[in-house]
C-alpha cells in the first residue's frame, strides 16, 4: 500500500505573531504575468523597453527542483502535552480526505507529538476510500508542499491549516476527474462522496444485439 502520511516544516507563525512580508491566508492569488491580459503585457513591456513576448508563446514555468520530501522518522518520539491541560494547544484540520496536524506524527507508532508544532504531518485518505498509488500520493505531496510554501510567514492557525486542506480536497476531486485516481470498490463503506464513479465507453465496440 502507497503511504499516506507526509510530514512537512511548518513555515508558519505561531499564534500572535506573524512575520514581516508574510503572506495574508486566503484564496485570491496573483496570477502569474502569462495569464495577464495581452495588452497589459505590452504596456508593461514598452515601459521596460523590452519587447512583448510573442502571442500564443507563454515563457517556461519554473521547474520543480523535484518531488517533496518528507522528513525523516523520529523511530524514538513519544506522545506528548496530550493531556487536557493542553487541549487548547491542539491545531489541526480535519475533513473527509485530509487531515493537517501542527504536530509530529509517527507513521508506524502513530506516536503524537504535540510539542513539535513546527512541524505539519499530513494524513491522507484515513478512510481509504481511494485507490492509491505512490505517484498519487506523490502528487497530493508535492501539492501540499507548495501550499505549505505559499502560507510561508501566516499565522499558524486552524485557519490557515483549513485553508491548506480545503485546497488539497480540491485537488484531489481534480485528480479523480482527470482519472488519476480511483476509488476504492473494497472500501468498508461505498458512499463515493466526490461523486458516482463515471464509465467512458465506445459504442463502436458494443457487439450487435442478435
Amino acid at each position: 500500500m502507497a503511504t499516506t502520511v507526509f510530514l512537512s516544516p511548518a513555515k508558519l507563525a505561531p499564534q500572535g505573531r506573524r512575520l514581516a512580508g508574510a503572506k495574508t491566508p486566503g484564496r485570491v492569488r496573483i496570477p502569474p504575468a502569462r495569464a495577464q491580459p495581452q495588452e497589459q503585457q505590452v504596456k508593461e513591456a514598452e515601459a521596460a523597453d523590452v519587447p512583448p513576448p510573442a502571442q500564443g508563446v507563454e515563457e517556461p514555468e519554473k521547474a520543480r527542483k523535484g518531488d517533496a520530501q518528507s522528513l525523516p522518522r523520529q523511530p524514538l518520539a513519544e506522545s506528548k502535552n496530550m493531556s487536557r491541560e493542553y487541549g487548547g494547544q491542539w491545531l489541526s484540520s480535519a475533513t473527509r480526505h485530509v487531515r493537517i496536524y501542527a504536530a509530529y506524527i509517527d507513521p508506524e507508532t502513530n506516536a503524537f507529538d504535540q510539542t513539535q508544532m513546527d512541524k505539519l504531518t499530513l494524513m491522507l485518505d484515513p478512510q481509504d476510500e481511494f485507490a492509491w498509488t505512490d505517484e498519487a500520493c506523490q502528487m497530493v505531496f508535492n501539492e501540499f508542499q507548495d501550499l505549505v510554501d505559499h502560507y510561508e510567514g501566516a499565522e499558524l492557525s486552524e485557519y490557515t491549516l483549513r485553508l491548506i486542506g480545503s485546497d488539497l480536497e480540491h485537488f484531489i476531486r481534480k485528480m479523480l476527474y482527470d482519472g488519476v485516481l480511483k476509488y476504492n470498490m473494497r472500501s468498508r463503506v461505498l458512499n463515493f462522496s466526490m461523486g458516482k464513479p463515471r464509465v467512458k465507453f465506445n459504442s463502436s465496440q458494443i457487439p450487435e444485439a442478435k
